[in-house]
Formats: C-alpha cells, structure tokens, sequence
C-alpha cells in the first residue's frame, strides 16, 4: 500500500481513514498505473477486483537493485535470475 498526499483521495472518499493524525495522507493501492490521478489508485478500504501487478513488480525490483547494487547486480541481472535465464559465453559451449 502506498500513503498519497490528502488531495485527490478525500474528495473521492471522505469516509478514508488517515494515515496519520494530522490527516495529510491516505492509504491507497495502485489498481493502473497507466492512468492518473483517482483512477490509478483505490483507498485501502475499497474492495478491487485487482492490481497493478507490473507497478508492484518493478518497485520490488527497485527496492531489491538498491540492496544488491553494491554487489554489482543491476535490474537487469535480477529480472534474469527471477526469469531462470542466464548469459552463457561462447567459451561455456566447450
């Protein structure tokens, strides 16, 4: 779940929960990240039927590059383990 800044959710929902006591934020989850504003996201207590699961993809992979980087891994070396893809070099062949 992310938290969103209180405009935008409140005049769709007044009956949201806020984040945090001085109400400037709401829970929401990203239903299509290709479109924006309201309909990109539902309030936590609203029923959705699904997700955006390649939003959620992509920022585990971000959260997962920033811990690994150090160690010379890179997105595109985690979306090939996670494939079960690997590079093989011409001299692997022999």
């Amino acid at each position: 779940m992310h938290e969103y800044p209180e405009r935008g959710c409140v005049e769709a929902s007044p009956q949201a929960e806020p984040v945090n006591p001085h109400g400037s934020g709401y829970r929401v989850r990203v239903v299509d990240d290709e479109k924006s504003s309201r309909d990109r996201v539902a309030l936590a207590h609203e029923a959705i039927e699904t997700c955006d699961a390649s939003y959620y993809e992509t920022q585990l992979i971000r959260a997962v590059e920033s811990v690994l980087a150090s160690f010379g891994w890179d997105r595109k070396n985690i979306r090939r383990e996670l494939n079960g893809t690997h590079v093989v070099g011409i001299t692997d062949c022999a």
